[in-house]
């Protein structure tokens, strides 16, 4: 009966740590996966998306199923007989991995809940920043599936225009007023960008403009970025934004936080 018994702890045991360790291994690599190109950053959403609903409660249940076992297999058979530290670690590094992604995953619907299905977010929504050619070609050749051109966009939602969604749910995002000549404005703004890590590729200080493409920590989403600096009089400059998301019906809210902190960082990058 003991070896019964044990044969079981330890398979139920094995499980959990294999999940406990696995799952998370799991993700890195198929988040990472798209980011370097084994596959789309789309398809590896999506891939973990699908199968996350059943891996992480079935870590979870193993979890609460390896510290059952132990548990049993010591009052059956005796403190003398009971199993080592390890199987309760790997039930609960089990539990904790189940239940956290769990938990993370009904952050993300909830979020998802609260921000409007939209992905192309601007600091000037009468007059929005214009992406050139160039990297509009770039964004097709790239697989983009989201146009750049805003006056035909509205809330899938509703279909109202995104002026009217953006102004009732991000009603920070604003034009950034600088006191300084429109030259420190456009040379803070662009070191601001490549502070954050954004890829410039394109820049016009004589225009006023340049281009860059945020890239996603997981997964490897692109956002593509637009910045016009405009002089607006003696030692004053306005610098607008448009972050715009090239996959995806929601962006979650991330093009109008990336607006949000490249303004705040701009903003103390001159001293404002």
């Amino acid at each position: 009966m003991q070896t019964i018994f044990r044969t079981i702890r330890h398979l139920v045991v094995g499980l959990a740590a294999a999940a406990a360790i696995g799952l998370p291994l799991w993700f890195v690599v198929t988040a990472f996966g798209g980011k370097f190109g084994l596959w789309t950053p789309l398809e590896a959403f999506i891939h973990v998306r699908s199968f996350a609903g059943v891996f992480l409660p079935a870590t979870a249940g193993l979890g609460v199923a390896a510290l059952i076992v132990a548990v049993l297999f010591r009052l059956v058979f005796g403190a003398k007989n009971a199993p080592g530290p390890g199987g309760y670690i790997a039930g609960v590094a089990a539990i904790v991995v189940g239940a956290g992604g769990i938990l993370y995953a009904q952050s993300v619907r909830d979020l998802a809940g609260s921000v409007p299905p939209i992905h192309d977010i601007t600091t000037d929504t009468q007059n929005p920043p214009q992406f050139t050619q160039a990297l509009i070609d770039r964004r097709t050749q790239d697989g983009a599936r989201n146009s750049v051109d805003y006056a035909s966009k509205t809330n899938p939602a509703d279909d109202r225009p995104l002026p009217q969604v953006q102004a009732q749910h991000y009603p920070e995002i604003t034009p950034i007023e600088l006191p300084v000549s429109a030259d420190l404005a456009y040379q803070a703004a662009l070191s601001t960008a490549r502070d954050r890590g954004w890829t410039v590729s394109t820049a016009s200080e004589a225009a006023g403009m340049f281009e860059a493409t945020a890239t996603t920590f997981w997964f490897g989403f692109k956002d593509d970025v637009v910045v016009r600096v405009t002089d607006t009089g003696l030692e004053s400059a306005r610098v607008d934004v448009r972050s715009v998301s090239r996959v995806g019906m929601s962006d979650l809210g991330a093009n109008a936080a990336r607006i949000s902190a490249f303004s705040e960082d701009l903003r103390d990058s001159v001293g404002e």
